[in-house]
């Protein structure tokens, strides 16, 4: 799936200011598919970037960051860390929350979540809060996620 030609950082940037100006200690980590990292990317190049980006579940994350954009100065200030996750990954998370949380997400919440399970290891025993919005999924794209998810 590919997602529209301007997105980026607009939920991470705004939730990421609110909770550092009432607790400038958290740490905010954010999540993108390895296919389509384009915030990421422009975050660790200090500019807007191109990347070549490929298929990805997360459509709600896909696409690039529009030039003169607000949020990329945001990001760069105020996310501490960049979680990057595989298809695969993905499509595990969204199994994950389906099986043992009855919940439906979609594939960028899956993101979140998948980057929440991988970090949650290396950071063992500390409080962590994963932002896990929307389950605007295709039931095609649920069952191939599925599938995939299954397999592994």
């Amino acid at each position: 799936m590919t997602g529209p030609a301007g997105v980026g950082g607009g939920l991470i940037s705004g939730v990421g200011a609110v909770i550092k100006s009432a607790l400038p200690g958290v740490r905010i980590i954010g999540a993108s598919p390895v296919n389509d990292a384009a915030m990421a990317a422009s975050v660790q190049a200090g500019q807007v970037v191109q990347i070549d980006a490929r298929p990805t579940i997360s459509d709600g994350t896909a696409g690039g960051v529009e030039e003169g954009s607000i949020t990329l100065p945001l990001c760069t200030e105020l996310v501490d860390e960049w979680v990057l996750v595989t298809e695969s990954e993905i499509h595990s998370a969204l199994r994950f929350m389906i099986d043992t949380e009855h919940q439906l997400i979609e594939g960028a919440a899956a993101v979140a979540i998948a980057a929440g399970l991988r970090t949650a290891r290396s950071h063992g025993g500390q409080a962590m809060v994963i932002v896990s919005c929307g389950a605007n999924i295709s039931s095609a794209a649920l069952t191939r996620a599925l599938v995939s998810a299954a397999a592994t």
